[in-house]
């Protein structure tokens, strides 16, 4: 008896050689549809040939599923994957479909009685008319005013097609309009009542809306966000998002149009939000905390402004299950990036009529990232992701991504929704802004600390190189030995919480000391270890200069405070602080800003910057960014120009391609201090731990950089060779010891022909 045919599992990630994007997607989907435990039944309502209901016990939810045959254009779902995916199926329709194949009956393929209004999703949103077989001619003939020859509403006629409806009940008094139908053209009617609202509102009518007065372009900002209704306000740091927001919650409610907005934000924020909303609108907003059972009754208060932190919302969708509001301002939202995260998915279970995303770097580090931002916006402006991806990410030929395009039709289609002004664009005139790198050296023990590690990281490489994997452990071997390279710049107390050898802290603490001297200056100081900022505490008390001190286990009830006692003392000199305070807090009472350490991301450390660089600042900033020379962190200054590249290709108007080229390549290689031959690629992105997401590949000719990769191998062996510890590491690598007692070198080679390449390429180098 032969055995069953083993099922062929498809990668999530990877598309199947043979297959196309679209292909792939749907061999997914009836992968899940066979996986999944799903409850099927025949729907009681017989209207409507082929008409299912799908459960499932994972999300405890039913679907409405129409299948009336593979690929048949009648087939439906009420999933959101069905909305947006552009294939005409999902997992629930293809659970349908196995269903009914296991029991042997046929897809219900008869023409249904009355005609229908439902939407093709097929390139976005349609409304679409599909007629019965009641007065089929008669509806067909009406049709023909709003519809074009494929029976899709013209655009211009989506407004009036409640006229149409009308006309058609007549002749079909149980022609059905879907509910998707319905949402779609009330969504059309409104918009158009925005946009024709907003022409007739003048700055008079703005500036009423809010105690301040507004610049023009925080004014240009709230007509756009509530003509779009749905909407990213993506300003660059420090140009005022949250009176924009607040600004346009009160138009919205002044109009009638809304009675309850909901404010999701970081912790930290949480009353920060409360404070300006009193500020700049006499309301009292309601902070949704304290225990779950007390928490769910808050969220039916009747408060104008509700605000509730992203941790305690994601616990709270878990036992609620969605969350209503008419206006959903959700703030720093590139903190849900990642799209499957447990807050990023509750997030998405909040209902809104609404919205107002804000957000000064959507875009950090990848174009995905832009797109999961999106998806709080507008589900359908970017298309589905496989589509996304494929028009927009190069790759190569391992998969890993070297570069992006298209980036201007990227910008196109969110241009409607999304609005971006930068400091330099609006004619506030902000202080000059100056950036300084000040390079400080290390102490011989911090010297010794790093390059040991720098040591442990080029055996790693290598090893990747040479077998292309490395174990989980030694994956996340690597990720430690760089951050303790980047920490021990700093200082050796980070590493052992011992000893204190550094030069950054002295060198901060005397930049503060000479900006007192000079006047009555104010200072923040950041760095991302809590450690570090705890000796720079120590060191200001020494020096009898006052501060405030922020970091991650200081409550978010007292961090306004902290903020306020800065402004208002002006014995209080430093604000001194880890990334807690990187993003939402007011502290343009300093000009001097010191970054201990540097970040990967270079949108970390604009927010840093942004916290002083901001409206109200009325001197002249100066950012000063302390880097240990010599070091992992001179180099990663070259690291980050690539990731501000991509942000202004999108958002800024920048280059439509962004490639990683050999230069840019060879300075991430640098930073490492390890060697890789021109195709090796080293993994660190793809550790869950790794907040390095640099993509290393390199497409030059080979025959010309023979030479070059053989003095990169030497240099690499010198960088091995400067520790003890080093010259161990590599010993044991090479040198095996048999049963006998017999050493031998070994070196894994590609084949015969690589060693003679190799001496051959010595030979010339030598000579």
């Amino acid at each position: 008896m032969k055995k069953p045919r083993k099922e062929q599992i498809i990668s999530n990630t990877t598309c199947p050689q043979g297959m196309t994007p679209k292909q792939w997607q749907i061999e997914l989907r009836r992968q899940a549809a066979r996986k999944e435990p799903f409850v099927i039944s025949d729907s009681p309502d017989h209207s409507l040939p082929g008409l299912f209901i799908v459960s499932t016990a994972k999300s405890r939810r039913n679907y409405r599923v129409i299948y009336r045959g593979p690929q048949n254009n009648w087939n439906a779902c009420d999933c959101m994957d069905f909305r947006t995916s552009r294939l005409g199926t999902c997992k629930h329709i293809e659970a349908v479909a196995q269903w009914l194949d296991a029991k042997h009956r046929e897809p219900d393929t008869r023409m249904p009685r009355n005609s229908a209004l439902d939407i093709d999703y097929s390139n976005g949103r349609r409304v679409r008319l599909r007629l019965g077989s009641t007065n089929a001619e008669s509806i067909a003939l009406a049709a023909m005013r709003y519809f074009d020859d494929d029976r899709l509403a013209e655009p211009g006629m989506l407004a009036m097609l409640p006229t149409f409806i009308e006309q058609v009940r007549k002749l079909d008094p149980r022609f059905h309009v879907t509910s998707d139908a319905l949402n779609l053209i009330l969504e059309e009617r409104d918009r158009r009542r925005r946009h024709d609202d907003e022409k007739t509102l003048s700055d008079k009518d703005i500036d009423a809306l809010v105690n301040a007065t507004l610049y023009p372009y925080q004014k240009e900002g709230v007509r756009f966000a509530y003509r779009a209704g749905r909407s990213l306000i993506a300003d660059e740091m420090g140009l005022g998002k949250t009176v924009q927001a607040i600004a346009t919650a009160e138009l919205f409610r002044k109009r009638n149009m809304v009675a309850s907005t909901l404010i999701v934000c970081p912790t930290s924020l949480k009353y920060q939000w409360q404070k300006e909303i009193a500020r700049f609108t006499g309301q009292e907003a309601l902070i949704i905390e304290g225990q779950s059972t007390r928490r769910r009754e808050l969220y039916s208060q009747d408060y104008a402004y509700k605000i509730v932190s992203y941790h305690t919302l994601a616990n709270d969708i878990k036992v609620l299950g969605k969350l209503r509001t008419d206006l959903l301002i959700m703030d720093e939202v590139q903190r849900l990036k990642n799209w499957n995260t447990q807050i990023s998915q509750a997030a998405r279970r909040i209902e809104s009529e609404y919205a107002v995303i804000l957000s000064g770097t959507p875009l950090e580090n990848k174009l995905d990232e832009l797109y999961s931002v999106m998806q709080f916006v507008d589900q359908y402006a970017l298309g589905p992701l496989y589509q996304f991806i494929g028009n927009t990410i190069v790759a190569s030929e391992t998969g890993k991504v070297v570069g992006y395009r298209n980036l201007s039709s990227v910008a196109s289609r969110i241009k409607d929704t999304l609005i971006r002004r930068r400091k330099t664009d609006v004619a506030l005139q902000l202080p000059e802004r100056t950036d300084k790198v000040l390079f400080v050296p290390l102490t011989k023990e911090q010297r010794a600390i790093h390059d040991d590690a720098q040591a442990v990281v080029a055996q790693l490489v290598y090893k990747w190189n040479r077998m292309k994997f490395l174990s989980e452990k030694d994956r996340k071997r690597l990720l430690l030995t760089l951050t303790q390279m980047r920490m021990v710049c700093d200082s050796t107390y980070l590493i052992d919480q011992k000893s204190r050898n550094d030069t950054k802290v002295a060198e901060a603490v005397q930049l503060v000391a000479d900006m007192i001297d000079n006047g009555d200056g104010k200072a923040v100081i950041f760095s991302q270890w809590e450690r570090m900022t705890r000796i720079v505490a120590e060191e200001l008390d020494r020096a009898g200069i006052k501060y405030e001190y922020l970091h991650g286990a200081v409550p978010a009830a007292k961090r306004g405070g902290l903020c306020q006692r800065f402004t208002d003392d002006p014995e209080v000199r430093v604000f001194l602080s880890t990334d807690a305070g990187a993003t939402g807090l007011n502290l343009q009472t300093a000009s001097l800003l010191i970054n201990l350490d540097l970040p990967w991301n270079p949108a970390v450390l604009e927010q840093r910057c942004a916290r002083i660089h901001r409206i109200g600042q009325q001197r002249n900033v100066q950012i000063v960014n302390l880097v240990a020379t010599g070091t992992i962190e001179e180099r990663m200054l070259a690291t980050l120009n690539f990731k501000s590249k991509l942000f202004e290709g999108v958002l800024d108007g920048g280059e439509d391609q962004i490639t990683l080229d050999d230069n840019r390549l060879t300075k991430v290689v640098e930073s490492l201090n390890v060697l890789i031959n021109q195709e090796d690629t080293i993994p660190i992105a793809e550790a869950p731990e790794s907040e390095i997401e640099e993509e290393i590949t390199d497409d030059t000719p080979q025959p010309e950089q023979l030479i070059a990769n053989t003095v990169n191998v030497l240099r690499g062996f010198a960088a091995t060779l400067q520790s003890e510890k080093g010259i161990a590491t590599l010993v044991d690598a090479l040198v095996k010891t048999d049963d006998k007692g017999q050493t031998t070198l070994q070196i894994p080679v590609d084949s015969k022909e690589t060693v003679s390449a190799i001496f051959t390429t010595l030979a010339k180098l030598f000579k």
